[in-house]
């Protein structure tokens, strides 16, 4: 499959590079005033500048290190399927990074509401991270687990924010993710992504599409009569987990030989 790394990184970097040191000092500062209200989120600045670092940099042994080995990841582009354990979590990584070389997290914003969301409750320590994604599409897409399944690269920019909820724990004094739940804009990525995708959408061809859904879903309706609707509620997909035990030594390896 053709490589598209000769276009490079994708331009945008440069704009949220800016954001971080504001970003980072008000993090510092969050930490510091919980502490002093009395939550026990020492460790937070730490945790957060090592999980944004391993990602820029692509360091998948950092990765590894901000996880617990049964760390559970749930993501919206995989059906909210419940992937278990830290070795998974760290394939899900490298499909990334694969796709995109040059990926990248930031903050969405200058704003305050871009920082970190922390709650302690019950013994638990749980942490919001809203972010945004950067990165240039140069390499073949999979679908974690199912490595025969794979897609062209368009070489287009994505730009896209998300949210992610940690359940984090102290593993030997420090902070690490016990489990993950990533949240993004599926519908937005897939239109960056696209070879050739509108820039906007009239108004008329939205009443256009809501008059011809409203034509076309009781004629569905009827179809469906004898058909179990339901089952698409329960969306399955056919992941194995032949990388979920490919050793770190063997990531690192693929990432160098992309």
């Amino acid at each position: 499959m053709k490589n598209l790394s000769h276009l490079g990184p994708s331009p945008e970097h440069a704009k949220y590079q800016a954001l971080l040191p504001q970003f980072w000092d008000r993090v510092r500062r969050q930490e510091e005033t919980a502490l002093a209200a009395g939550v026990p989120v020492d460790g937070l600045y730490a945790f957060a500048r090592k999980w944004f670092d391993a990602w820029s940099t692509q360091n998948i042994d950092l990765i590894a290190d901000c996880l617990t080995e049964d760390c559970g990841h749930i993501d919206s582009s995989t059906f909210q399927r419940n992937v278990v354990g830290g070795a998974a979590t760290v394939d899900s990584c490298l499909a990334s990074f694969e796709v995109f070389p040059d990926f990248a997290f930031y903050p969405q914003d200058g704003s305050v509401k871009s920082l970190p969301y922390v709650d302690y409750f019950e013994d638990t320590l749980r942490l919001v991270i809203p972010w945004r994604g950067v990165g240039r599409w140069t390499g073949p897409l999979r679908v974690p687990g199912v490595d025969s399944a794979t897609m062209a690269p368009t070489g287009r920019c994505l730009n896209f924010i998300g949210v992610d909820r940690y359940v984090m724990r102290r593993v030997d004094g420090e902070l690490k993710i016990a489990h993950i739940d990533t949240d993004w804009d599926i519908v937005l990525a897939m239109i960056q992504l696209a070879p050739i995708a509108p820039s906007s959408v009239s108004e008329r061809a939205i009443k256009i599409s809501a008059t011809l859904q409203r034509a076309v879903v009781p004629m569905l309706r009827m179809l469906s009569r004898n058909a179990t609707p339901d089952g698409a509620r329960m969306m399955s997909i056919p992941l194995n987990n032949k990388q979920a035990v490919v050793t770190l030594e063997e990531k690192r390896l693929a990432l160098a030989n992309r």
